[in-house]
């Protein structure tokens, strides 16, 4: 992703990139996955160290000075590593939801969250936006392994949040692991969850969460990125390599229109995530949630047509466990359902034409 980067952003997705690239590769992914629950304190303290859960965050709020593209530089180097870890949920969605509100409480809970000290997840009902009483927040990123949960709860007045330490209401929460390896939660609003809970001063809540929602689906996005341009560089590395009646696969004229297929739709979505990014600075809500949608739609048909092919193009070997090119298929499959799926972006810009969450 290149916005003309300055040389603090350059330096920024360096860090990231050298990171994927020397402690998390494929084999330490395998492992974390299978015998450390998908998630690592080890990892989760390089992030705060390196400065990556306050990079998104202005200096007033106690981050960095960056924004949405630092997130999504970030963002789109865990996705080439195939990062497990929920960078975007926590450091994206929940860090740009709880600086919004003035309530000291949430901006110490923010201040521990950019030192890595806490883990915030938001609980999102249905359309991905505010919980209604009773109903159950699913796909929870990170749920199990979080210190705390916002809780964006829709009443009679209009959204409210809460905050809901991870231990106050075990019964409500269910654990699981997703197809990537990936974990998450179901949380059921039942009564003794918001009798634990705390809520948060602050007002137009319904605003800020449609904002913090639109940031993290961007993010998301640009995690795609990551994961297509893995899936692709080791498509080309693989036909290359191997050989049919004396020649290198990649000498096919078929393999190499494939190749550029999958080259064509992983540059129309970045261009799609591009287009979102500028939206996010400008001030009609309208516009930014049209073109995150348009964005979200686009990564999910070019995550899905880029795995495939991959997969594919490596013949049996891509579907064993043992090879990385099955991994991306899945993790971009977990990706496109985050924060709303391409189907149901596309069919929220069918019935509403910009307002989705």
């Amino acid at each position: 992703m290149d916005f003309g980067l300055d040389d603090e952003q350059a330096m920024l997705r360096d860090s990231a990139r050298r990171f994927v690239d020397q402690d998390y590769g494929f084999d330490s992914r395998r492992a974390l996955v299978d015998h450390g629950g998908g998630f690592s304190d080890a990892h989760w303290a390089t992030f705060a160290a390196m400065g990556w859960l306050g990079a998104g965050l202005p200096e007033d709020a106690g981050g960095f000075g960056g924004g949405a593209i630092e997130t999504a530089l970030i963002a789109e180097q865990l996705g080439r590593g195939l990062v497990v870890e929920p960078y975007v949920g926590v450091a994206v969605l929940a860090a740009q939801l709880l600086r919004q509100s003035v309530d000291p409480r949430a901006r110490a809970l923010l201040g521990a969250l950019v030192d890595g000290g806490s883990r915030v997840a938001v609980a999102l009902g249905e359309g991905q936006g505010a919980l209604a009483p009773g109903e159950t927040a699913t796909l929870v990123a990170g749920g199990p392994h979080a210190t705390h949960f916002l809780l964006p709860v829709r009443g009679d007045d209009g959204v409210a949040l809460f905050v809901l330490e991870a231990g106050a209401a075990p019964g409500a929460r269910r654990d699981y692991r997703l197809v990537d390896g990936s974990t998450a939660s179901d949380l059921a609003m039942a009564g003794e969850v918001l009798a634990a809970a705390m809520p948060l001063a602050g007002a137009a809540w319904q605003g800020a969460l449609a904002e913090a929602v639109a940031h993290a689906r961007v993010a998301a996005c640009a995690e795609a990125l990551g994961a297509m341009e893995r899936a692709l560089w080791t498509t080309r590395d693989y036909l290359q390599q191997r050989s049919q009646f004396g020649t290198p696969l990649a000498g096919f004229q078929a393999l190499q229109h494939r190749l550029a297929d999958m080259l064509i739709a992983h540059e129309q979505a970045r261009a799609a995530v591009h287009g979102a990014l500028a939206a996010l600075a400008q001030p009609d809500a309208d516009a930014r949630d049209r073109a995150v949608a348009m964005a979200k739609v686009q990564c999910g048909r070019s995550g899905r047509f880029v795995g495939a092919q991959a997969i594919q193009l490596h013949g049996g070997i891509g579907m064993t466990d043992e090879y990385i090119v099955g991994h991306c298929f899945k993790r971009l499959m977990v990706l496109d359902r985050q924060f709303g799926s391409a189907s149901e972006m596309l069919a929220g810009l069918a019935r509403h034409g910009a307002r989705l969450s």
